[in-house]
């Protein structure tokens, strides 16, 4: 670690702005879980008016729960708070949007093209939905049986529309670019199912899933646990189908088969009663034009230490990160435990050994009312992570129960406040040995 640089700076703290022509200790940006957990932490470690939190939202979303509210366990209301609500009272909210980074000069510009100056920076803006790159997409979703769990504005629909549904095809969608929670296309086609079979007319609804991937989940021990699933449930598993148009009026969904396979490069168009897409993801504009940026766009930093490969005084987590493992909320919480050790021992010179993240991802598979799989895994070797001595890949309504009702309060009251940094601690107790 680089000793860091001595700056005076006056400490005042302005709650939110909407401009800001100022510098700060530390520049955070993004409000999401990755962001808050890291500048909570800084901002009561470091004192008011050191760390600025650029976030343009006013409202917080704990996306882990759109799954439960698309499928109508949960309610909207339980998945947002007022920004305000959520950003430590020591850290300054820079109500706006960056629209550059400039590293060499130690700089962020924001959408008002005033700038904000940094010793440090830590990126956490999240990856953007690109409903745009699916043609006709945008002018289906909302309407046309089209809803997307991933959007506040449409996981109300995906509910709704199900609830309509009679006859006809169930499709769901996985895209062949990078997503945050990768599990989350798949989740919902399992509570649909469920919802036909209670309101009796599975037999008239046919359930699809579409991936553009080459198996149902990324690492083996669960795909085989999800493909079980699927199997019993009599979902179609359909591999290397990427959607790439969508016609509202005419309900069909167009896709392309990927792959080596015979058909590949092939378009099949199949029409649907319901459409729940996983729209494409990309980097953020401001990151993929700057230094920061590696070549598919995310911010280039060691997958161990978190810190930039160029800028040392710049650091990354979560779904904006070139880290090479599940873009979560379970991710994001360990990625901050390491990055803000490190970060510290930087700003005050120190030499301990810096803490290293070893690819901890979690995805939790709920497949039903009281049933879900809980993944957990290294993204960076493949190996399974499991907190619990049972066999976690197995429906669990343990699992169900501790996704549903007990991590969303860790989520509101710890995670935001920098204080749950994942289950490593409780894997210790839990599971000493390792059994599964």
């Amino acid at each position: 670690m680089l000793a860091a640089r001595s700056v005076f700076r006056p400490c005042w703290a302005r709650f939110a702005s909407t401009a800001a022509s100022s510098s700060y200790k530390i520049v955070v940006i993004g409000g999401g879980a990755g962001g808050l957990a890291v500048s909570s932490t800084l901002s009561e470690k470091l004192g008011a008016g050191e760390v600025a939190v650029i976030e343009p939202a006013t409202r917080h979303y704990q996306q882990p729960l759109f799954t439960f509210v698309g499928g109508g366990l949960k309610s909207f209301n339980d998945t947002h708070r007022p920004m305000a609500d959520v950003i430590s009272p020591k850290a300054e909210w820079i109500n706006q949007a960056a629209a550059q980074v400039d590293p060499a000069a130690n700089t962020v510009t924001l959408a008002d093209g005033s700038t904000v100056a940094y010793d440090y920076l830590v990126v956490a803006a999240g990856i953007e939905l690109n409903f745009a790159g699916v043609k006709g997409l945008e002018a289906a979703i909302g309407k046309n049986g089209v809803a997307s769990n991933y959007s506040p504005q449409y996981v109300q629909n995906t509910y709704e529309f199900l609830q309509n549904v009679r006859q006809g095809n169930a499709l769901f969608t996985m895209p062949a670019t990078p997503v945050k929670c990768a599990g989350a296309p798949q989740k919902i086609a399992y509570l649909a199912d469920e919802l036909f079979r209670a309101k009796g007319i599975r037999n008239q609804v046919d359930v699809n899933y579409y991936t553009a991937l080459g198996k149902i989940f990324a690492i083996d021990k669960y795909a085989d646990a999800m493909n079980a699933v699927a199997k019993s449930r009599d979902i179609s598993v359909n591999l290397f189908h990427d959607l790439v148009a969508v016609d509202g009026p005419a309900k069909q969904a167009t896709f392309k088969i990927l792959g080596s396979g015979p058909r590949a490069g092939e378009s099949v168009t199949v029409p649907y009663e319901f459409l729940h897409v996983t729209p494409p993801m990309k980097p953020y504009d401001f990151i993929k034009r700057s230094a920061l940026a590696n070549a598919a766009g995310f911010v280039d930093v060691n997958q161990y230490t978190l810190q930039h490969s160029k800028f040392s005084n710049v650091y990354a987590l979560g779904d904006c990160s070139s880290l090479p493992t599940s873009k979560t909320a379970a991710a994001a919480a360990a990625q901050s435990r390491v990055l803000k050790h490190n970060l510290l021992a930087q700003i005050k010179g120190s030499s301990v050994p810096a803490l290293e993240y070893d690819g901890y991802t979690s995805c939790p598979l709920v497949t039903g009312k009281h049933k879900l799989v809980l993944a957990e895994f290294s993204g960076y070797t493949g190996t399974p992570q499991e907190t619990f001595f049972f066999n976690q890949a197995n429906e669990h309504a343990f699992s169900y129960w501790l996704t549903a009702d007990v991590l969303p309060a860790v989520y509101w009251n710890s995670m935001l406040k920098g204080t749950w940094n994942g289950p490593s601690a409780i894997r210790k107790v839990a599971n000493p040995t390792s059994a599964n």
